[in-house]
């Protein structure tokens, strides 16, 4: 049997930090070994394996996962309160995603996510390596979640462009469409177009809001800021927004409100439906999206229409081929177009809505 000395488990648990200073790598060189990444010689693995087991690094599951290599399984995590998975946006992108994941044999895991503790539900889904990858939305402009995975070396994409190069995303056209939508309104004679934003922080609003600057300056028509009004991407946020500015309305101050999504239009119509303010005879109302909802209103929505299910099969192809590390960072840009046209829009009335 020779003299070999048994191997001793300690007790307690290490960091990642603290494993990679008693191995002599870095926290990047660990990550990989960990996750079985070919890149990492055989050697170094075995080194950091022994290491991990005998310091009781992240117990149990390290050993399942190097005979796995892989689970099947892709983390989706959907944006918290005041939006959540019950918003037709994501339901129908939603389906698009799991379709596509499911013809390739992968499942979903949907953690729920709490606004103050998103990164711990990020750690925890990426630990162990739970999963294979992970799919994120509306990408912030500060955003500690991007750091966060690129850290641990678990390929992940968004719904959504970032303000980073080196990160995938897949988007409709933000700025582009709603650019359209207000020259759209311009070409029946709007010049006192009023704009419902979105929650503020997120690239997505940004984006949108250089797009209602970009068909302004397209019309010649200069940036009046009693004619911004914050909203939320909610159909209370588009509703408040209204309710709040009935008076601007009436006066004709405002002949045409573009919301930056369809939910905060279909806000901004139940508050114009219950002022007695006629659509679009009195005020026309455009949104951006296009989810099947809007199709059912009466009259249906005019929207500025993002191909939702085909966003969210682009994003799984994006992500799985990280996955597979068939292509690099990858970006993509969908087109969008205008829908329903002169159902809830029509030309500008001389006096507004008086």
């Amino acid at each position: 049997m020779g003299n070999k000395e048994p191997r001793t488990r300690l007790k307690g648990s290490i960091t990642m930090a603290e494993l990679a200073r008693k191995c002599g790598y870095s926290k990047a060189t660990v990550s990989r070994a960990l996750a079985d990444d070919p890149r990492v010689k055989p050697e170094t693995k075995a080194l950091i394996w022994d290491m991990a087991e005998r310091y009781n690094y992240r117990p149990h599951q390290v050993a399942s996962n190097l005979a796995k290599r892989r689970t099947k399984t892709i983390g989706l995590l959907f944006p918290s309160a005041p939006r959540t998975i019950a918003d037709p946006f994501f339901l129908e992108y939603l389906h698009g995603v799991s379709e596509t994941l499911f013809e390739q044999g992968f499942s979903l895991l949907i953690p729920q996510v709490k606004q103050q503790r998103v990164t711990e539900t990020i750690e925890q889904l990426i630990a162990h390596r739970r999963v294979d990858g992970v799919i994120l939305t509306e990408p912030r402009l500060e955003d500690e979640r991007i750091h966060l995975l690129q850290e641990s070396n678990v390929p992940f994409v968004f719904l959504g462009s970032t303000v980073n190069e080196d990160v995938s995303w897949v988007d409709g056209d933000n700025r582009g469409g709603i650019c359209q939508g207000v020259c759209a309104l311009g070409a029946l004679g709007h010049g006192r177009i009023a704009v419902i934003t979105g929650e503020e922080g997120l690239v997505s609003a940004k984006k949108r809001f250089l797009g209602y600057q970009d068909g302004l300056a397209a019309l010649g028509l200069e940036l009046n800021r009693d004619l911004v009004w914050p909203g939320d991407f909610t159909r209370q946020g588009g509703y408040a927004a209204v309710a709040s500015r009935l008076n601007q309305i009436r006066s004709g101050e405002v002949t045409a409100i573009l919301a930056c999504n369809d939910l905060m239009a279909i806000g901004a119509i139940q508050a114009l439906n219950e002022a007695r303010v006629r659509i679009p005879e009195q005020i026309s109302v455009m949104g951006f999206d296009g989810i099947e909802v809007g199709k059912y209103l009466s009259p249906p929505l005019t929207t500025v229409q993002q191909p939702v299910y085909s966003l969210g099969r682009e994003v799984a192809r994006v992500l799985l081929g990280l996955i597979a590390e068939e292509h690099g960072t990858v970006h993509v840009t969908l087109p969008v177009s205008i829908v329903n046209e002169s159902n809830t829009i029509g030309p500008a009335a001389p006096h507004g809505a008086a």
